[in-house]
């Protein structure tokens, strides 16, 4: 903290980053499932959503997942090898920001949370501190569909 900002820190938060690889037979590789990975790629779940990976299902509450692109190529079987790509945050409740009274109720795993500070006094050290003031969640992300991709 400074006399006019406070300062802040990079933090590793929890995060699963993960991929899903589907095998397309070429009659479902159409222009219109490549524009809905396109269409995708930056945007979060719309709703609860799950997918199976080596067996292993794993589900995600609305905004907890993150869809992060796609890549493929034609296999010789007349199909194609498609990699989907994501990332996982938790979505949190009942975040405490001060210790005392800031209370978010709800912060989706891919929104940014932010303070704005006001200067207040601390009368038992006789000086002037940041206190904050109010909190912000931004959505940064759009959402989608994510049964578009067709690996649920």
């Amino acid at each position: 903290m400074t006399d006019d900002s406070v300062e802040g820190c990079d933090i590793t938060v929890p995060r699963f980053s993960f991929s899903v690889t589907r095998y397309v037979a070429a009659g479902d590789m159409t222009s219109e499932y490549v524009a809905s990975l396109f269409a995708l790629t930056g945007k979060t779940n719309n709703a609860e959503w799950s997918v199976t990976v080596n067996g292993l299902t794993l589900t995600f509450a609305e905004g907890e997942a993150l869809f992060l692109g796609a890549s493929g190529s034609p296999r010789g079987d007349d199909s194609w090898e498609v990699t989907l790509r994501f990332a996982a945050s938790p979505n949190a409740t009942n975040i405490n920001v001060d210790g005392v009274s800031l209370i978010v109720p709800a912060k989706k795993g891919w929104e940014y949370l932010w303070v704005q500070y006001k200067d207040a006094e601390d009368s038992s050290a006789k000086c002037i501190i940041k206190k904050p003031k109010r909190v912000v969640v931004d959505r940064v992300y759009d959402s989608g569909n994510f049964g578009l991709l067709g690996c649920s």
